[in-house]
């Protein structure tokens, strides 16, 4: 069985240069994303590595643009 590739890991490698802004944008609006864990009872985070609501923890910590969040999100639903 093959792990899935950690998409925060992915973006922390973006962010330090390791990836150009195009692949990074391709590869990421093709992502198997999973659907996110909410349970009320939890008040810390699930900890999930493969969710969409990384590309917002990336934008506040300045590792993606805004722009490069909506672009990601566009390609990803033209893909539907």
């Amino acid at each position: 069985m093959t792990e899935k590739p950690s998409l925060r890991e992915y973006l922390r490698r973006y962010a330090k240069g390791g990836i150009p802004r195009e692949e990074m944008i391709a590869t990421i609006s093709a992502w198997d994303f999973e659907e996110e864990i909410h349970d009320p009872l939890l008040i810390e985070p699930t900890s999930q590595d493969n969710v969409v609501s990384l590309l917002n923890g990336a934008v506040v910590l300045g590792d993606i643009t805004y722009e490069d969040a909506e672009e990601i999100l566009r390609r990803k639903n033209a893909r539907r």
